[in-house]
């Protein structure tokens, strides 16, 4: 967390020689938040138990631990059209690269294949996507004028990977479904804009192979709340590095260059 409080604070300090960027207020000074002022953590539970439920166990832990440890509470809250948000989100995503790569020669097949499926895309889809965002960010607007610091939370991924196909490693893949079932969570502060943070909460066996992988919680808040984020999660941080059994594990092949 320190590292990304350093980066965090160092990337949203305003440029003064740029017109638009020298409006923007000063990042608050560095270490000014060693744990956040919000306590209200929405979890929409309907989405949120659609992870696998090794993610959902780590999380949960995670969870409990900032409720009795750091005085957070929780409320249920519901957040509407989310396989529409997300089919929305693909489209918009898909249709705005597609804009800007003129010619798929060089990309890799999959690639090709994604954009080319991308260019069927008609006007009027894109615009319905459109108004469907619209709605989306103005019930997030509701939920944080009703709860005052809300920070949003689910897992940040609803599995512990998937298994690597003969061949993908040569020639790529293309698996629009477990592509989707992948960003069932992330597409969401993407699409409205809303500014999240997320860090790892355990760590569970994998879909395939040996060992163990970690898996994350994500918090996201209203527009302009990347402090208090950063509070969330050094909150979060402690869980794993103080309370969970083992603590924060390092790959096998981690090398720390820094110290050599």
């Amino acid at each position: 967390m320190a590292d990304l409080e350093v980066s965090y604070r160092v990337l949203a300090t305003p440029n003064p020689s740029d017109h638009t960027s020298n409006r923007f207020s000063p990042p608050r000074p560095l270490g000014s938040h060693s744990s956040s002022p919000s306590r209200t953590l929405g979890i929409p539970k309907g989405w949120f138990d659609r992870a696998d439920p090794p993610v959902q166990q780590a999380c949960h832990s995670a969870l409990q631990y900032l409720i009795s440890e750091h005085g957070y509470t929780t409320i249920d809250i519901e957040i509407p059209l989310l396989h529409e948000g997300q089919m929305a989100h693909a489209m918009t995503i898909l249709a705005e690269t597609t804009a800007t790569v003129k010619s798929l020669a060089g990309l890799t097949p999959p690639n090709k294949i994604l954009l080319s499926v991308s260019r069927a895309t008609p006007a009027t889809d894109f615009l319905l996507a459109q108004k469907l965002r619209q709605i989306l960010m103005q019930h997030l607007a509701h939920l944080f004028l009703t709860h005052p610091g809300l920070i949003i939370v689910t897992p940040t991924t609803p599995n512990a990977g998937w298994p690597i196909g003969d061949g993908e490693l040569s020639h790529g893949m293309s698996d629009g479904n477990t592509q989707v079932r992948n960003m069932e969570y992330v597409w969401l502060a993407n699409f409205t804009g809303l500014p999240s943070i997320q860090f790892p909460v355990g760590y569970v066996e994998p879909a395939k192979g040996e060992g163990t992988i970690p898996v994350g919680m994500m918090g996201a808040g209203v527009w302009g709340s990347e402090e208090e984020l950063i509070g969330f999660g050094y909150d979060g941080e402690k869980w794993l590095n103080t309370v969970y059994e083992g603590g924060r594990r390092r790959p096998e092949g981690w090398i720390d260059v820094l110290k050599a």
